[in-house]
């Protein structure tokens, strides 16, 4: 009698299923050699296995060469060993369950053909690029990173990125070292671009192999951010410029992370283990109903509103997890790993990658971070404990979480357009704004980080409204999201100034430094291509404010309490008394080696009445002007009378430094 998905969620989580089938090996998948193919398949409830040999990935194509029988081995596996003849030929397996006969593509595949319905046998070898073995870029990880936030389509779609068209949008724009505006020659664009911009890493949105866009069908009119996976260990085949042969997408994958770390730039990934692109998935077809999380009536749970939660708590997909990010870590030097709905995690998995990454050459240099919330409740198993912001102390403490209380202070509601924040004209926000700067450190929050370095600071991302779209809506009558308003460009900085100048790691959306619009579209996930596009046009018609970001960077490099992870960086921030719409502190240097002996800041939320600024007393002190919130003057500081009394620009973040004395 068929079991209920009820019942096979009790037996799944039963100790003594877990006792019986756990694998720890390291040879799931198909591993390559000189001997030929090795497959292991992780079936425990499967009653007979068999392997197909394709020609092709083409699933619409009937060029099945022959069926093989896999056998029985321990802890649930099924394996077989071919000869070294099956090389570059794709395969699937045929899995006969109580739920019937599935074929379906390998879960542990490393390569496959287009639209990931095939899994191909590929020696990795093959697909590195020259000096791939010797790329050894690693991140100094004492310090804290600068993230942008990156779709790859999106960074050099347009014309105007003067990428040659064939490479626009794929892999291939990423190892263009040279573009310019309309290929004139003159303004960067592209990697040349990222190098001045003085961000440290890239954060790539879903490039795993996805289901929401057909790889056989016309890429120009074709998006989706990538939310949707298929293949968890595959590149995605729409980026490459060849999506049937599935050596390519390898290839030009590492192609990409090559040009990035010559460039000095690390490489993070956007990992979605939270749900798969259809419960149909190879994990349902191979062992069904064990990778999901079921509530005690048998449905689906949903946590992630995609039609299914994965369960991470169930230890062979723990594995498979901790296994997966392993592979993109060795395989593809990726730098860090960003969990998208890391709330629908539990806190043991995720302190079980990061040890499993730390084992790995390099390992602790690597940055993880995850969204610390879900979009519904989930039906984790009991006892497990989620991985969500409340619960931020028992993650390592080198597991950071996007910070949302932070987001909102700043700029307002993401899900209430016209809700403002501090830089846009909500009062009473000055408690929370020290509260950012302190990156909620202060356990005001309702949640205590281990230390800045668990944090995320931040005000914009690839959801909801771009910044500059948000700050139309809440300060315009009409938003005039294309044009350039002249205070919403103010509030624009006013609002980058505070992340810069407040402890945690800083990231930012791509575009956000040059009032990056999308037209008051909140939720562009499958908008079209042209929406979604870095529009280097206006990137360079906003360059006051690109510069304004430059400035701002340099300047927080200056001082070393910015880069630091632990709480020590806390004893280094002091807050003065202000007037109603201020927030005044000060950064203290944390050796002789930082630029200044102490930076003074002031965040002046006032609206203007007439007046452009406001005196702020603050301990005497020998002061220089680096920024007025305008422009930056970093090594043309301008020297300020030594007084209590200094100037505050309305509607701006005032930043002076005291000079160390001769």
């Amino acid at each position: 009698m068929r079991k209920t998905p009820a019942e096979w969620k009790h037996y799944f989580e039963s100790e003594l299923f877990e006792q019986t089938y756990y694998y720890g090996g390291e040879d799931l998948g198909c591993t390559w050699s000189d001997e030929g193919a090795a497959f292991r398949l992780w079936a425990p409830t499967a009653e007979a296995v068999s392997l197909n040999l394709y020609r092709s990935g083409d699933p619409g194509k009937d060029d099945l060469l022959r069926t093989i029988a896999m056998e029985r081995a321990e802890q649930g596996t099924w394996v077989l060993h071919l000869a070294p003849d099956v090389k570059n030929l794709y395969y699937t397996y045929t899995v006969c369950t109580e739920e019937g006969v599935q074929e379906t593509q390998d879960p542990y595949a490393r390569a496959c053909g287009g639209n990931g319905k095939r899994s191909m046998v590929v020696d990795l070898e093959d697909t590195c690029p020259e000096h791939w073995h010797e790329d050894t870029w690693r991140y100094d990880a004492q310090f804290l990173p600068v993230i942008y936030e990156l779709h790859i389509k999106d960074f050099s779609f347009a014309k105007s990125s003067g990428i040659p068209e064939a490479y626009r949008g794929k892999y291939k724009a990423f190892a263009v070292a040279d573009a310019t505006l309309n290929g004139e020659g003159e303004k960067p664009t592209g990697l040349a671009y990222l190098k001045t911009l003085g961000i440290t890493h890239v954060h790539l949105l879903p490039c795993f192999d996805f289901g929401s866009v057909d790889e056989a069908g016309d890429f120009r009119t074709q998006f989706n951010w990538g939310y949707d996976p298929v293949n968890y260990n595959v590149p995605e085949g729409s980026y490459a410029t060849d999506a049937e042969d599935g050596r390519v997408r390898i290839r030009e994958f590492k192609e990409m992370v090559l040009a990035l770390h010559e460039a000095g730039i690390g490489v993070i990934m956007d990992m979605v283990y939270n749900h798969t692109y259809s419960s149909d998935s190879c994990f349902q077809r191979t062992v069904p109903y064990y990778y999901y999380r079921f509530r005690e009536d048998g449905t689906w749970s949903d946590g992630s509103i995609c039609g299914n939660d994965t369960a991470s708590e169930h230890l062979m997909y723990r594995k498979y997890m901790a296994d997966s990010v392993c592979y993109w870590a060795k395989e593809y030097h990726i730098d860090g790993f960003r969990f998208d709905l890391m709330g629908l995690h539990d806190v043991e998995t995720m302190n079980e990658i990061r040890r499993r990454l730390r084992e790995l050459p390099g390992g602790s240099r690597m940055f993880l971070y995850g969204e610390p919330w879900s979009g519904t409740e989930t039906a984790m198993k009991d006892g497990a404990v989620a991985a969500v912001k409340k619960n931020v102390a028992q993650l390592e403490e080198t597991i950071a979480i996007f910070n949302d209380d932070t987001r909102d202070a700043i700029k307002g509601s993401v899900t209430e357009a016209k809700v403002p924040g501090f830089v846009n004209g909500r009062q009473g926000m000055e408690s929370a704004i020290r509260s950012c700067v302190l990156a909620w450190c202060d356990g005001a929050g309702g949640y205590q980080p281990h230390g800045p370095g668990q944090t995320i600071t931040y005000v914009s991302a690839h959801d909801n409204w771009t910044l500059w779209d948000k700050l139309n809506i809440t300060m315009l009558e009409k938003p005039d999201f294309a044009g350039r308003d002249e205070e919403v460009l103010k509030a624009n900085r006013f609002a980058a100034g505070i992340v810069m100048t407040s402890l945690g790691t800083v990231f930012f959306q791509a575009g956000e430094e040059a009032a990056r619009t999308k037209l008051g579209d909140g939720n562009s996930y499958a908008s079209s291509p042209e929406l979604n596009a870095l529009d280097w046009e206006r990137m360079y018609q906003f360059e006051d404010l690109m510069q304004y970001y430059r400035e701002m960077l340099k300047l927080r490099r200056t001082m070393a309490v910015y880069r630091k992870r632990g709480r020590e960086a806390l004893e280094k921030i002091r807050f003065y008394e202000t007037d109603a719409g201020i927030v005044a502190f000060s950064v203290d240097a944390d050796s002789r080696t930082d630029a200044y002996r102490r930076l003074w800041v002031i965040y002046n939320a006032k609206k203007v009445d007439g007046a452009e600024s406001d005196e702020i007393r603050l301990p005497e002190a020998d002061r220089r002007l680096i920024s007025d919130g305008n422009q930056v003057y970093l090594g043309k500081e301008q020297r300020v009378t030594r007084t209590e009394l200094v100037r505050s620009w309305r509607g701006q973040v005032t930043v002076y430094g005291e000079a160390w004395e001769v």
